[in-house]
């Protein structure tokens, strides 16, 4: 079971920081994941959230503000670019990039992810995910090799397009389950069509025994420095 650094080591550093990821390679994992969208003159931030609450306490889009005025509003880290990350990227490591948009016109974000990937030439060791089915699709049609991910939930706040039967038009690589909402039903359908399970985010004994219960292909978690796998 592979151990994914959930925006690289969050206990430890500030997430989707180039030092977050860096301590979450110094302890041993398969690979890392990442959040990216873009700014308003479109380039690659690697940041969670939609809004800048977390860094000013206002409700201001990521998509509204250019990346220098992101980037002066967060005075305790640097938000890296992609670009940035990738330039740290051991070859032998995993690497998830999860794109955030709620659009359905995706092709400037996916069109620049595939450039930067392909650019450091990483295209085998990178899983591109997201909740949106319409970014996957624009990957599945630009890329048909690439790796894809289906995110999914069945949380209460999540947007109406979020749902398993995207499958059926994305065909992804893998299914990037929360693993809260896993259940029966789930996995039956979810092996039934052979699909690579990733569980997120498991960060408790309990969790942990799930992931290893339904024989998941790897796990997203916010404590890469456990040792995990001994569990």
């Amino acid at each position: 079971m592979l151990i994914i650094g959930h925006r690289g080591a969050p206990n430890l550093a500030y997430e989707n920081t180039i030092d977050s990821f860096d301590k979450a390679f110094k302890n041993n994992v398969d690979g890392i994941e990442l959040d990216v969208q873009l700014t308003l003159d479109n380039q690659l931030a690697v940041f969670h959230d939609f809004d800048t609450i977390s860094l000013n306490g206002r409700n201001n889009l990521i998509k509204d503000i250019q990346y220098t005025d992101l980037q002066s509003l967060s005075t305790k880290f640097n938000i890296p670019k992609l670009d940035d990350v990738l330039q740290c990227m051991p070859r032998n490591k995993e690497i998830h990039i999860e794109i955030k948009s709620n659009q359905i016109n995706n092709n400037i974000i996916v069109d620049k992810v595939l450039k930067s990937i392909s650019k450091k030439n990483i295209n085998k060791q990178c899983i591109l995910s997201s909740f949106n089915p319409f970014v996957l699709i624009a990957i599945k049609k630009k890329a048909p090799s690439q790796k894809i991910g289906l995110l999914w939930t069945k949380s209460v706040d999540s947007s109406w397009f979020i749902t398993h039967y995207s499958y059926y038009r994305i065909k992804p690589y893998s299914f990037h389950a929360n693993i809260e909402y896993f259940n029966k039903q789930i996995e039956s359908w979810a092996k039934s069509i052979g699909l690579k399970l990733y569980f997120y985010t498991v960060n408790t004994q309990q969790n942990l025994l799930k992931a290893k219960k339904h024989k998941a292909e790897g796990i997203f978690t916010d404590y890469p420095n456990i040792n995990l796998r001994s569990k």
